[in-house]
Formats: C-alpha cells, sequence, structure tokens
C-alpha cells in the first residue's frame, strides 16, 4: 500500500515535473521554469538517495511528456503506426532524458549531503554538466535543454556568448535552489543572506551586460547585406514524396522564385528535401536518374534566366559500406545556372533518419524509419559563398546543437542558414521549440540566422536571439528580408563549452570527494510537514 507521505511526494514531483515542462514552447509559461524544482527540493528532503533517484526520475518523466508530447504525431500519421503503439516512442525517450534530469539531481544531492556543500553550488554544477554530457551521448539529444525557456528574454540571455545555453539552465537551476533555500530557511542565517545576496547581484549584472549588449549590436556597423527569399512552399507531408504530385510542387517552387526575383532577392532559399527529386547525376543507377533529369535542367535553366542564386534542399545518392542510401543534402546553384557548392547533413535524427544500434532494436524502430527514410550521415561542414556572405548550413536537427553550429562560425560563417520541414508535426509544440533553440544559435556566436521552413515557422534571427519576420505555420508565401551581418568573435565562437566542461570537472571531484572522504551529513533542520519530512535529509 503506497503511504500518504509518497502520494503527497508523487504529487510535489508530478506538479514540478509538469510546470518545467509548461515553461517550454509553445505553452511558453516560461516563469515556471524559475520556481519549478522548489517542489521536487521539497519533496526530495528525508529521502535516501536511492529513492532521491528515482523520485527525480518522476519528476523529469512528467517534465519531458509535456515537452515530447508531438512524438506519435509523425510515427503515426506518415509512419502508419497505430496509435496504441505510436505513444511507445514518446514514452521510452521521455524515460531516457528523465535519467539525466536524475543523474544531475542525484549527483546534486549526493555531494550537497556528503560533502556538506549547499546545494545552491552543488545543482546548477550538476545539472549543466548532465546537460552537457546529454548533447553528445549516448546518441545526443539536447531537445529542450532547459536554458531554452528564457529565449524571449533578450535581456537575459546575452551571457550566452560566453557560456552557451548551458549557462543560462545553470542559472535557472541556480535561481530555483535559492528560492528554495530562503523560502523554507535551509542552512544558516549566513548562508541565506550570502545565497540571496549573490542571486541578486548576478541577476541585476546579467540584465545590465545584456541590455548593452543589445544596444551595442545596433551601433556596430554591418560589414555587408543581401535581400534573402524565403520560400515557405507549405507542401503536404502526406504529398510530399508522391511521384504525381511532384510537378504540382515543384511549380510551387518555381513560381514563388520567379516572382521574389522580380522583387529583388539577392538570394533564394527552399526548404529542406523541397525538391523531391535526385537532382544529383549517378551513373551507377541511370533509370532512377533519368526520370529526374528533366527536374534538374529546369532548375538549372530558371536559376540562369532570373538571375539569382537558390539555395535548396533535395535528396542525394549515397553508398556506404557498399549498400546504397541517401544523403539529406542543401545545394547551391549560382545565378549561371551552375552548381557550385553542396552539403550533406551530419547530425542525423535518430529514429527518424537512421536507428541508433539497428542490429539490437528490432523491426519495430525499423518500420518506423521505413516511414521517414534511412539516412547516411555526411562527413565535413561546407560553407557556401553568397553576395560577400559565408553560409553556414543548418539542416533541420542541427540548429539544436550548440557546439556544432559553434564551429561552422569559428571557421568563417558570417550568415547562417537553417533550411528545415516540420510538417512532420502539425500545430503541435515541436516546431515552436525548434524555433526556440534555433534563436539560442544566434545568441551564442552574434551572428545572423534565416531559418526557411517547409510549413513554417520561416524567419531572420538577429543576433541578439530578437525572432523578425516570422511567418505563420501552413501558409504558402514568400518572405522577402535584408540581412546584415557584422564581424562579432563571441567566447562562447572561440572556447566552445568550455563553461559546461568546467562544471563537469568541478562535479566529477565533487563526486570522488563525497564518495572517498564523506562528511558527516549535512544537517537540516525540517520546519514543514512532520509527517512528509520525519526522516531529516540524508
Amino acid at each position: 500500500m503506497i503511504s500518504s507521505n509518497n502520494l503527497t511526494r508523487a504529487g510535489l514531483l508530478i506538479a514540478s515535473g509538469l510546470a518545467v515542462g509548461l515553461a517550454f514552447p509553445k505553452f511558453d509559461l516560461s516563469l515556471l521554469a524559475w520556481i519549478g524544482f522548489v517542489p521536487m527540493f521539497y519533496a526530495l528532503e528525508g529521502e535516501t538517495l536511492r529513492r532521491v533517484f528515482w523520485w527525480a526520475f518522476l519528476q523529469g518523466f512528467a517534465a519531458n511528456l509535456v515537452g515530447l508530447y508531438w512524438i506519435p504525431i509523425p510515427i503515426h500519421d506518415f509512419a502508419d503506426v497505430h496509435l496504441a503503439f505510436a505513444i511507445l516512442p514518446m514514452f521510452l525517450l521521455a524515460g531516457i532524458v528523465a535519467l539525466f534530469t536524475a543523474l544531475a539531481i542525484w549527483s546534486g544531492e549526493f555531494v550537497a549531503r556528503r560533502a556538506r556543500i549547499p546545494i545552491v553550488v552543488t545543482m546548477p554544477l550538476a545539472w549543466t554538466a548532465v546537460e552537457w554530457i546529454r548533447t553528445y551521448y549516448p546518441i545526443g539529444f539536447p531537445w529542450n535543454l532547459l536554458g531554452y525557456t528564457a529565449y524571449r528574454n533578450l535581456e537575459l540571455i546575452q551571457f550566452a556568448e560566453f557560456t552557451g545555453v548551458y549557462g543560462i539552465s545553470a542559472l535557472i537551476v541556480f535561481f530555483n535552489a535559492v528560492v528554495y533555500t530562503v523560502i523554507f530557511r535551509r542552512g544558516s542565517n549566513r548562508l541565506l543572506i550570502a545565497s540571496l545576496a549573490a542571486l541578486t547581484s548576478l541577476m541585476l549584472i546579467l540584465f545590465g551586460f545584456g541590455a548593452w549588449r543589445i544596444a551595442n549590436l545596433k551601433t556596430i556597423a554591418p560589414e555587408g547585406s543581401f535581400r534573402v527569399a524565403m520560400v515557405q512552399g507549405n507542401i503536404p507531408q502526406s504529398l510530399k514524396w508522391n511521384p504525381e504530385f511532384l510537378p504540382h510542387s515543384y511549380k510551387v517552387y518555381q513560381d514563388e522564385s520567379v516572382a521574389a526575383a522580380r522583387r529583388g532577392a539577392d538570394l533564394i532559399v527552399w526548404p529542406e528535401a523541397a525538391a523531391a527529386f535526385l537532382f544529383q547525376p549517378d551513373d551507377r543507377y541511370p533509370a532512377d536518374w533519368a526520370e529526374d533529369a528533366a527536374y534538374r535542367t529546369a532548375l538549372l535553366t530558371m536559376a540562369q534566366r532570373i538571375g539569382d542564386p537558390i539555395l535548396f534542399g533535395a535528396p542525394a545518392m549515397a553508398h556506404s559500406d557498399g549498400r546504397p542510401g541517401f544523403y539529406n543534402r542543401a545545394y547551391l546553384v549560382s545565378a549561371r545556372g551552375e552548381v557550385t557548392s553542396h552539403y550533406d547533413k551530419m547530425q542525423l535524427v535518430p529514429f527518424g533518419e537512421y536507428v541508433p544500434a539497428r542490429a539490437l532494436l528490432g523491426s519495430f524502430v525499423n518500420r518506423i524509419v521505413e516511414g521517414f527514410g534511412d539516412l547516411i550521415p555526411g562527413d565535413r561542414q561546407t560553407l557556401f559563398s553568397v553576395k560577400g556572405a559565408t553560409l553556414g548550413i543548418l539542416i533541420c536537427y542541427e540548429s539544436i546543437f550548440p557546439d556544432f553550429t559553434r564551429r561552422e562560425v569559428a571557421d568563417g560563417a558570417t550568415v547562417l542558414i537553417n533550411i528545415t520541414n516540420d510538417a512532420w508535426y502539425g500545430q503541435s509544440s515541436a516546431p515552436y521549440q525548434a524555433l526556440a533553440m534555433a534563436a539560442m544559435r544566434s545568441v551564442e556566436t552574434k551572428v545572423p540566422m534565416v531559418r526557411v521552413a517547409n510549413t513554417g515557422i520561416s524567419t531572420i534571427i538577429e543576433p541578439s536571439g530578437e525572432i523578425t519576420h516570422r511567418t505563420p505555420l501552413f501558409k504558402r508565401g514568400t518572405e522577402i528580408e535584408t540581412v546584415r551581418w557584422r564581424r562579432v568573435q563571441t567566447a562562447y565562437t572561440r572556447v566552445g563549452d568550455l563553461f559546461s566542461e568546467i562544471c563537469f570537472v568541478l562535479m566529477a571531484i565533487g563526486l570522488i570527494f563525497a564518495w572517498r572522504w564523506p562528511r558527516e551529513a549535512l544537517p537540516i533542520t525540517v520546519i514543514a510537514s512532520p509527517a512528509l519530512h520525519s526522516n531529516g535529509r540524508g
């Protein structure tokens, strides 16, 4: 029988998880992120470290169910998987990400209790370290890192140019830990006063820096500019790869491009895989290529006729380990009608574009991927040159990787181009979450981004992270805007994930110290709900 104490704890932890989940787009109740962990910290008082792990897992699971509720939509609608089975990957992925939440909270508690270090120190370090790990291992899924909840607070988030998004995550956890410590008076008066003073000073400094930085960016003279046409074809995903629909979809992009050239565009950008045919010839498959040759010729001829370069996405034949496959490729065709550059997507979507550990995961996930396509990753980042600008290309999911984008800017990219297709996700939160993550890349690098999506949201993201000229979802049209770039190199561009790596090292040292040389558990006076906290802390 479940005790009333455990039911109360479970309720607090689920409420904490729901609050954090609702802080992300498109709910955008971002203030909840700044207090959402407080109920969890309170509920964990008096619990053993083993139970701390699983209670924290519950909180993370609830948060990620809210944040990832959209996963069954593409699996059900486009991979023809029954809804009862389509929800299983959502639960699986929410559970995997929740394990990272549990690891972070457990690590912070372990060091706090056994090394007698306040959680206002241990929790931000642990959370940042684990978010950094999640970005790269085991498959790399940095979706909805905590710092993204603040993407609309432009003054506050400018310091990400030093720390990356990880610094914003650390700040939010620090804020929660201080609120919990002060409200429930967990610690000495000296600790309470010091924590509150540190938080207040830090927030004032960060807001002040952010306001200055935004104003400063406006005073820096642009190095160059061009007018970009963002072509939002709004091609239904259910028809996109139907050969009978190809003449119509191609005509949509052709007509929009011709009109954009007449309106003075310098560069025309189509979304990811907008050209739903094999654009690149492959002598090994002449029959397949013959069907698409006419579209290649038509596209090259159009670029030459309108006198504008066209950047677009299309599949390309690939070979890996002797087997054929496909690249998710971006091409640049010059105003002379010549292919000048291409880039093959490197960061593929797990379970959407490839199956991690395919041999171990069975036919169910194979079937899901067959619904989307089985792709091969590219092996190098390629920069394009247009109108004096150096373009760094991000295809779809790649815009959620901080260091991946940073490397393009470090290599010389002055404008980022993110082509994507979010038609899979309908009117769910996913397109809004992807947009928020893309905006943070501009904050970190101070490089503008042009984001072009098949069904939206297409937009220009300023170096400050301001989202401008955004299009509505599921509306066809072309937005033409001027993009200006400046030579501003940020600390994050130069040193990358140094802040989160330092947090990882400090947390590792703390864990080793607490394990090898534990001190007497940190005493905490429980002043609320004696029944709930009858065991004390530790």
